[in-house]
């Protein structure tokens, strides 16, 4: 249901004319919120519903349901009202008809679809927020603050944390909970809460009426607030319909969900809390009775997300001054905060990014918290566990938390599930032992950062002792330039200029060599970057001796390639010392599953920087192994010569086009060598992998666990039946290269690491190994039109470049060329192309299209009026 209510807001919002679009969106998010609060109702009073009755009818029809909302809400039937009167009434008939399909049946969502509409409606205040930061050094603050940290929490989630909130208490503690929400945002917990909260109260006092139950649970056992005053009446409204459920409130009983006061930005974090009064008692004075009528809080909350660097500067301050032990986190000073507000029998039940747990900024938090609570049960869902939000940021897992002698932890691993088993195995509480980690925190005091490495302890004990990568290399930290714009450029818009360094910046996936784009203005030893005020010099007197560098950006793995000569490494694109062994073992060491997924391991927020390198526990045999050296040494060659015949790279050659007799053949040829590449380098990988598997002496649970996390090497999978024809892996295989014939990088079938390996995510993509893969495309090859399409039109590309003067990406003449001279010169020497129909046409769209995106929308050759001009304005 709530993704129906979804649809119906966009076409709502999409229907809005000129003059509707100048009404607040606060406005129209009420008049949503109270239109489907009158439609909840009425759908849970009656189980018929008059399929004739249109908008016209709407006030006389929910009259019962306007007047109810009335009696509670007068201030939100007023904006209701005169929003209405602003909205077309084409418009609102059209919503009526499609709420009343949405809500002929109802589901479980119904309880959170008041909230809901409003999250969805005021989108665009939170799209327009988040604009701002970046622009002229902008933060989120007043009341951009709210609407970038409203994130209404799923069902699945508050299910189980209000579930396993109340879990530990007899059924005598029901009348001495209060089950509080101090981010209650639309409500979604405290509305399941009085669920659950009634039926407790029904078993407690079996003889009670409907309405003396509702009466009790909203006067007594329910608290909310919201720094959002708006927010916090929504969810008053939300609960009140759920109440309705049971029975009516009686006019004099409070629903206390308390709202925020004008210009705070502190709220609950603030010890002296201000918000609106509720029959006398506001939030904080509210707290206080708790507490002096030692009654059980069981907290369950989402707090808002959001690090010190986009806050405004004076809640930066304020967090630092008061929780000092969060380092400006919001969410784990809002954890810090109820913890301090705690007591012995107290509960919290949170949704909290994953961080708080491994990140090293946070130590001290994690020693606080140590000393004072028990982490009882914690699910950690990692990334994409929200339906309606995506990304990094919502990395999270689901926390109870209490005050326990018994220092015993259960964690359930769900990281590498995606969002349909996230929700099925959290609801049904069905998660295998192999998921599960169960142990006592105490253990976490014995590593240094005091991480919570559940997935270390009682596991991979082998690893415990192992020398760290440390002791081997000296993974680094790159330059900060002050200003990529500036000083970063590609290399061919800078022209051979000896300033100009070629240099590491990552910016992508790539093993064993590439992503050679870059140069920096650097001059003889980083002078000119030195001279730059927000520029910070790192380890430029270690650049000779480095061999390796890496992308420390990105989701999808260590990548780790060799620093060319005269070729210096930034920030991230940093470099790597190799101190003991050979450096392609190390390279092929960091580049193997097993390194990146031993980082996961230890980082499971999967922060790729030295400090986390070099802390990968190393298996002897393996960095001076002349075995894995040679492999290595194999990838690497292979990995250079390929880059050679690719655009835009540094290392990028031309062939002697004019040698090209038949075009077809040709073509195919050089599918074939790109696959042949492909395939070989990946066959290797997959032996290096085998060797360092076999050093760590992984057992055959632990070599579960390394394949649920990052997989194992198609060339491991025993299926060799291909079920696929010409046509379909044709597509399939130009749609695993770029417009240049380059492999695109990307994430292997939901695994947490990522490959650019062609056969590799084929393999996964068709469950067959990538050997008669491999035979199939080589004798069918003639067949594949979409691939050989994509290889002409890169071939084309490559011509027209070579006749331009352009013989390698950064050394070439600015000079201007006519047109249709230049196709007459490209039909007269490549005769192989004058079998081409629309041959003028089809160079035209090369130059002005193609190109440009081969070279990232900062193309080497411009087109205008019949003329070609060759080179950038910027020339160093």
């Amino acid at each position: 249901m709530k993704q129906k209510i979804k649809s119906l807001i966009a076409y709502f919002i999409g229907s809005l004319n000129l003059i509707e679009k100048k009404i607040p969106m606060q406005d129209l998010s009420i008049f949503f919120s109270v239109l489907i609060a009158t439609f909840t109702l009425k759908k849970k009073q009656s189980k018929t519903s008059n399929a004739k009755i249109t908008f016209a009818d709407y006030h006389s029809e929910f009259k019962i349901e306007i007047q109810l909302v009335k009696q509670r809400f007068p201030d939100l039937i007023k904006i209701f009202l005169a929003t209405e009167s602003q909205l077309e009434a084409e418009l609102l008939f059209s919503v009526f008809e499609k709420l009343k399909v949405a809500f002929e049946k109802i589901d479980d969502d119904v309880d959170d679809i008041i909230s809901w509409s409003y999250q969805f409606l005021k989108k665009d205040l939170e799209k327009a927020a988040f604009k701002k930061i970046g622009k002229d050094s902008a933060k989120i603050e007043d009341s951009d603050l709210l609407f970038t940290t409203q994130f209404f929490t799923d069902k699945y989630m508050v299910k189980y944390l209000v579930n396993e909130s109340l879990s530990g208490f007899d059924i005598t503690d029901i009348p001495k909970i209060v089950v509080i929400d101090s981010a209650s945002g639309g409500g979604n917990f405290l509305t399941y809460s009085f669920e659950c909260l009634y039926e407790h109260y029904k078993e407690f006092n079996p003889n009670w009426s409907n309405q003396k139950i509702v009466n009790t649970i909203l006067n007594s056992s329910i608290v909310g607030y919201d720094l959002d005053a708006n927010l916090s009446k929504i969810a008053s409204l939300s609960l009140f319909v759920k109440a309705c459920d049971y029975a009516v409130p009686s006019k004099s009983t409070p629903i206390k969900i308390f709202g925020g006061t004008a210009n705070d930005i502190l709220g609950f974090l603030n010890p002296q809390v201000t918000s609106n009064s509720i029959s006398g008692t506001t939030f904080k004075t509210q707290l206080q009775k708790l507490n002096n009528e030692k009654k059980i809080k069981v907290f369950v909350t989402n707090p808002p997300f959001m690090g010190k660097r986009d806050m405004d500067t004076s809640l930066k301050k304020y967090l630092l001054a008061n929780y000092p032990e969060s380092k400006g986190d919001l969410c784990v000073s809002f954890i810090q905060r109820i913890i301090q507000l705690m007591n012995e029998k107290d509960v919290l039940g949170v949704v909290s990014q994953n961080n708080w747990m491994y990140l090293s900024s946070l130590k001290d938090f994690r020693q606080l918290f140590l000393a004072k609570q028990t982490l009882k049960e914690c699910i950690d869902l990692g990334s994409n566990a929200f339906e309606d939000i995506n990304g990094e940021k919502t990395n999270v897992a689901l926390c109870v938390i209490g005050n326990s002698e018994i220092k015993t932890t259960r964690f359930y691993n769900l990281k590498f599930k995606n969002i349909v088993e996230k929700k099925s195995l959290v609801s049904n509480k069905n998660i295998s032992t192999e998921l599960t980690f169960e142990l006592n925190q105490n253990q976490f005091l014995k590593n240094s950062n005091l991480e919570f490495n559940y997935q270390l302890e009682h596991r991979f004990e082998n690893i415990q002792g192992l020398q760290l990568y440390s002791e081997f290399a000296n993974p680094m930290q790159g330059t900060s330039t002050g200003n990529n714009t500036e000083f970063v450029k590609f290399a061919w818009e800078v022209n051979g200029s000896a300033d100009w360094k070629l240099v590491s910046k990552g910016g992508g996936f790539s093993k064993w060599a590439g992503l050679n784009y870059y140069k920096v203005h650097w001059g003889q030893n980083a002078e000119i970057i030195k001279a730059n005020k927000g520029s910070a010099l790192r380890n430029i007197d270690k650049i000779p001796t480095t061999q390796l560098v890496y992308s420390d950006t990105g989701t999808l793995g260590l990548n780790v390639r060799v620093l060319k000569e005269n070729q210096v490494f930034i920030a991230s694109g940093p470099g790597i010392q190799v101190l003991k062994g050979n450096k392609y073992a190390h390279l092929a060491f960091l580049n193997s599953k097993v390194a990146t997924f031993l980082l996961k391991l230890i980082n499971p927020k999967f922060t790729i920087s030295a400090g986390y390198i070099s802390k990968i526990p190393v298996a002897q045999n393996i960095l001076d192994s002349k075995f894995i050296a040679e492999k290595s040494k194999q990838c690497l060659e292979l990995k250079e010569k390929y880059l050679q015949k690719k655009l835009p790279n540094f290392e990028f050659q031309h062939l002697n086009y004019s040698e090209i007799k038949n075009l077809d053949l040709f073509l195919e040829k050089l599918v074939i060598e790109d696959i042949e590449s492909d395939y070989q380098r990946l066959f290797l990988e997959s032996i290096i992998e085998r060797e360092i598997r076999k050093q760590y002496n992984f057992n055959s649970k632990e070599l579960q666990e390394v394949k649920s996390v990052v997989g194992e090497s198609p060339f491991f999978n025993k299926k060799k039946t291909l079920k696929i024809n010409s046509e379909q892996l044709d597509l399939l295989l130009s749609g695993s290269i770029d417009l240049n014939c380059l492999s695109t990088s990307r994430a292997i079938n939901g695994y947490s690491v990522g490959s650019e390996s062609v056969f590799e995510d084929l393999s996964y993509k068709l469950d067959v190994n990538p050997k008669p893969l491999f035979d199939f495309i080589k004798k069918n090859v003639s067949q594949f039109k979409s691939t050989k399409a994509k290889y002409f039109n890169d071939l084309l590309h490559k011509i027209i470049l070579n006749e331009l003067g352009v013989k390698q990406i950064s050394i070439y003449k600015f000079q201007v060329f006519d047109l249709p001279k230049l196709i007459e010169s490209i039909k007269s020497k490549y005769i192989f192309l004058n079998e081409q129909r629309d041959l003028t046409e089809q160079i035209i769209s090369i130059i002005q299209v193609h190109h440009k995106s081969s070279f990232f929308n900062k193309p080497l050759v411009s087109y205008t009026k019949e003329s070609l001009t060759v080179g950038q304005i910027h020339n160093g």
